[in-house]
């Protein structure tokens, strides 16, 4: 087994000679060509996207409230809410990165300061890389471990789009993967102690950081060290119980009790709650379905567990939303057309391929999990338990960025161990089969991978912001369609005509106070327009945002409802662009 494991990892091994090795300038060059392959690769994914601030959808504009709120001294509170509520749901490392770069740049402008944060994910998103490249340098040869490390820089989802937007997931990344590094010389105790403080980043960053302290203490167990695991476990629970402290203390406050509207804490206002709350709705985008009964909880993890090789598909390699394009260009690189019949066909092999790399993914960490490094299975085993247990599907990529590397690095074994497989097999094929067996795979992977990344910075999108005077200025942001491009318009109409105490009710509250500085709310998640119109009269609403996103379906299922239910009381006021992006006043 030890043999097994020492040729595995002595795959492509060989460094390439170079002339004048001896040197000093040869020895850095074959030490570190590598690392300069990668950033430089980093360098070229980034030069387009340079420009602007980070982009602010959904979560991100939460951050950057609750950032702000901090950089100002008012505690960790929700600006946009009516009250300025106390925050519960997200943990708030990120916040404090952003309300440092507000304190240090003496402004809130988010214009400004996004566009330093650019700079820092820029940085962030580049030592992510290096990191997850030392750590497959762990397992793979230097050849391999470059692999890894290329394929995740152009992965869409675990680093294009996730480097782009102010979401903790950059920053998580990074901070997991040094805590990965630092793991393997754990016998040490000032790597202890740093993997025990980046432990603590990670959770404060986000929830899901109590994967890697629940890894970090079931090792120990696992190894019957029950005084380290004790000692882990301790500093595990520090960062855990002053958070938790925090929720404790707002929830039993007078102010968490006596909300500034009715429905201010309902379950399913997923920023002002607990993510125990929120999860405990069958659906939280849909509360009339009901609170979670015992009896369902088997059918959700039966539909999430069969829905994670697909993710990781996705995640790690390319998502299957793609495959019409992706079949586009193929038709016009073959410079054939496909008949419906053989377009079917390859629309459907695409999700079974990315199907089957994360099946191969979950059996490369089978491989790893029996030997050296089996603490890497360990972690993506409860971070993958974790997942399934939430609610919220349509966020397992987010879930998953931290740990793409692994799967591809766990894919990557796979493939290698395949390979050994076949080139053992008497037969005179199996030179050819166990090189095509490695080669196919991880040239179509790129190919794929190389052409969406293309197309994601030279398809990037346009957004506008508004200066005091109204003046534009545009940007471009990746994965910004027309129906965000039309709230830019409709924002920025209502920030130039309501009135200074106005109050709106949208889809996406925390970015309309950004855009606008007026106080901004959920709509009433109600499918009864008249209990909706009369939570909308209790804030009170002044204009209701009519969005197009489909999904969550805010807009569609609630707010539109209540408009188009009580006409007597709201009328059009502006129409984006687009048509279809509406601004409705209320009439009295």
């Amino acid at each position: 087994m030890k043999d097994k494991t020492r040729a595995n990892e002595a795959i492509f091994d060989q460094p390439a000679k170079i002339h004048g090795e001896n040197t000093r300038i040869g020895r850095v060059v074959t030490r570190f060509w590598a690392e300069a392959v990668l950033v430089a690769v980093a360098v070229l994914l980034w030069v387009p996207r340079l420009s602007g601030p980070l982009s602010l959808k959904w979560d991100a504009s939460t951050y950057y409230v609750l950032g702000t709120a901090l950089a100002e001294g008012k505690g960790y509170r929700l600006l946009n809410e009516p009250g300025e509520i106390e925050a519960v749901q997200y943990p708030p490392l990120l916040p404090l990165i952003v309300s440092v770069h507000q304190w240090a740049m003496g402004t809130s402008d988010y214009v400004k300061v996004g566009s330093a944060l650019r700079l820092t994910y820029f940085v962030l998103s580049t030592l992510f890389l290096l990191a997850v490249y030392a750590l497959a340098r762990k397992l793979l040869s230097r050849l391999c471990a470059l692999l890894v490390g290329v394929m995740t820089a152009l992965s869409f989802l675990s680093f294009l789009q996730p480097s782009d937007i102010l979401y903790a997931e950059i920053p998580f990344a990074l901070v997991t993967m040094l805590f990965l590094l630092c793991h393997q010389r754990n016998d040490r105790p000032f790597f202890a102690a740093i993997s025990g403080l980046l432990g603590a980043a990670a959770y404060l960053l986000r929830t899901a950081g109590l994967a890697l302290l629940l890894a970090w203490i079931a090792e120990s167990l696992i190894r019957r060290r029950f005084r380290q695991a004790a000692l882990r476990a301790a500093v595990s629970a520090l960062p855990v119980l002053l958070w938790q402290v925090h929720i404790w203390r707002v929830i039993a406050s007078d102010e968490y009790n006596r909300p500034a509207y009715a429905y201010q804490r309902a379950d399913y206002q997923y920023a002002n709650v607990t993510y125990g709350k929120n999860s405990g709705l069958v659906d939280p985008f849909r509360p009339e379905l009901g609170r979670v009964q015992f009896r369902d909880l088997g059918g959700r993890l039966a539909r999430n567990i069969v829905s994670i090789p697909s993710a990781l598909g996705d995640e790690a390699v390319v998502p299957h939303e793609f495959v019409p394009y992706l079949l586009g260009q193929l038709q016009q690189s073959l410079h054939v057309r496909f008949s419906s019949d053989w377009r079917s066909l390859l629309a459907s092999a695409f999700p079974a391929c990315l199907f089957s790399a994360g099946l191969l993914a979950l059996a490369g960490a089978v491989l790893v999990a029996t030997g050296r490094q089996w603490f890497l299975a360990l972690y993506l085993a409860i971070t993958v338990a974790m997942i399934v247990a939430t609610p919220w599907q349509s966020q397992f990529r987010r879930y998953l960025v931290p740990v793409a590397p692994l799967v591809l690095l766990f894919l990557l074994l796979a493939l290698l161990a395949i390979r050994n497989w076949l080139k053992r097999r008497d037969s005179r094929w199996a030179c050819v089969t166990s090189a095509l067996a490695m080669t196919v795979p991880l040239a179509g992977i790129l190919l794929v991978q190389i052409v969406l990344a293309t197309h994601t910075l030279q398809s990037m999108q346009p957004v506008r912001y508004y200066d005091a005077s109204g003046r534009e200025r545009v940007f471009k942001l990746i994965a910004y369609p027309g129906e965000w491009q039309a709230l830019d318009s409709a924002f920025e109409w209502i920030r130039r005509h309501a009135g200074p105490t106005t109050v709106i009710a949208t889809s996406v509250p925390h970015l309309a106070y950004l855009r606008t500085g007026h106080k901004a709310v959920l709509p009433p998640f109600e499918s009864d327009p008249d209990i909706a119109g009369h939570l909308l009269d209790e804030v009170p609403v002044g204009y209701v945002v009519l969005d197009r996103f489909g999904l969550p379906g805010i807009s569609e299922r609630y707010a539109g409802l209540v408009v188009a239910h009580n006409v007597a009381d709201w009328r059009l006021a502006f129409t984006a662009p687009d048509g279809r992006t509406r601004v409705y006043e209320r009439t009295h």
